[in-house]
């Protein structure tokens, strides 16, 4: 049985494109191309169903060598070069870009973490560990820190002021706490410093506030918090080794007072 000819192969290839047999329409127009090399048509159905562009410049460039004034051959090279030429542009931008900032940096505050977001005010580099929401974006620690002193009008004197009045204040809520309470039953000690222990320690943060002329400052309320816990802690120690039940109100007003004072002082 003889070969089928050039034209039969061309044939086939071309429907067995159209079927989307690619394999087999390549084989069979690459065998027409090696019987007949000067074949336009087993060229031109070649560059159709070859896979890379060098391959389909190739079978262009072949026509065009038999036939310089090829139109559809001169229309499908230029394409290809163009492809091609964006091709090798990207490779080139790719690699120029390899080296340069692409965007992450360190967290100024903890150096060891990359990340990519950055302060929307100053434009340092923030981890989300010290990135701070607000309503216009997210900030680093220092800039809300700045934008907060703009709120605290009261010096370093406000401080010393609230000690000397917070502190004998809390000895003496700790000290009738201790004992008036703690000689109740421990259900009406438990019920009654709930509701009172809130209420003396406001008492407290409104005198300290009256005593600074509502001056706010940032650690207002953790000095009249620690002044709190200094004159509570004695009488709460001393019920526990004394054993007494007063352990239990000082531990209330302890805990409720300095929570209540740090809300009431922000």
């Amino acid at each position: 049985m003889s070969d089928p000819s050039v034209p039969d192969l061309v044939e086939q290839g071309r429907t067995a494109a159209r079927v989307g047999d690619i394999e087999d329409a390549r084989r069979l127009l690459e065998q027409a191309t090696r019987q007949m090399p000067d074949n336009i048509e087993a060229w031109l159905t070649l560059a159709g169903v070859v896979e890379s562009l060098a391959e389909k410049q190739t079978c262009f460039k072949q026509v065009l060598a038999l036939d310089p004034n090829h139109s559809e051959a001169r229309a499908g090279l230029a394409l290809i070069e163009q492809k091609l030429a964006a091709q090798v542009l990207e490779t080139s931008s790719a690699g120029d870009s390899s080296g340069q900032d692409t965007g992450l940096a360190f967290c100024y505050r903890h150096p060891d973490v990359e990340t990519g977001l950055r302060c929307n005010r100053c434009g340092k580099p923030i981890c989300p560990r010290c990135a701070r929401r607000t309503p216009v974006g997210f900030r680093c620690p220092d800039c809300i820190r700045e934008q907060e002193n703009k709120f605290y009008t009261g010096g370093n004197l406000d401080y010393l002021i609230a000690a000397a009045i917070s502190f004998p204040l809390s000895l003496i809520a700790a000290a009738l706490f201790t004992f008036l309470l703690g000689g109740l039953w421990f259900f009406w000690a438990l019920l009654i410093g709930f509701f009172i222990a809130p209420a003396v320690a406001g008492f407290i943060a409104e005198v300290v506030r009256w005593g600074v002329r509502k001056r706010r400052s940032r650690y207002l309320g953790r000095v009249v918090a620690g002044c709190l816990i200094l004159a509570t802690l004695p009488f709460l120690l001393f019920s526990l080794l004394g054993g007494g039940g007063g352990w239990i109100a000082a531990g209330i007003f302890l805990v409720l007072g300095t929570t209540t004072v740090l809300a009431r002082l922000r």
